[in-house]
């Protein structure tokens, strides 16, 4: 079953990203924008280069950005890449962090932590609490690997 992300939280973020990337480009261009006159070409191009391809990228992002709900395991694809996590190998979701911030934190087996956005309807975060058959308490994750930080 393919599963979308959140939208809202797929705009705060990449809203973000937008602001701190028109910074980076902006600053780096303050001398172009210094002249109190009338603008120029330059200008102009400068700002619609930057707001065409942060539209194109939120597209882009919203487009490839999604998950594969098997019964054995969710693929997270990102863009060209894909990423596999097996029910079998997560021993620790904390859900009471995951309600809170609409994100599933969890631990697998090798003392990786992963962080992954709800999708639309939640539909992951219950798959992964009702399929995830090796699941411990937090005392159990801390003595298994005690350097993990949460």
């Amino acid at each position: 079953m393919k599963l979308q992300l959140s939208l809202f939280r797929m705009t705060y973020t990449f809203l973000i990203a937008a602001v701190l990337g028109a910074a980076l480009v902006f600053g780096a261009l303050w001398w172009l924008f210094l002249d109190s006159g009338a603008w120029d070409w330059r200008q102009w191009t400068v700002i619609a280069v930057f707001a065409a391809s942060t539209i194109f990228f939120y597209i882009l992002s919203i487009l490839q950005n999604y998950y594969i709900l098997e019964r054995k395991y969710v693929l997270i694809h990102r863009f060209k890449k894909e990423m596999i996590y097996y029910f079998s190998d997560v021993i620790y979701i904390d859900e009471k962090y995951s309600k809170k911030h609409k994100m599933i934190l969890f631990v697998t087996n090798r003392g990786d932590v992963r962080y992954l956005t709800f999708d639309k309807k939640g539909v992951l975060y219950q798959a992964m609490l009702e399929r995830c058959s090796n699941l411990v308490d937090f005392e159990t994750l801390k003595f298994r690997h005690p350097n993990v930080k949460l």
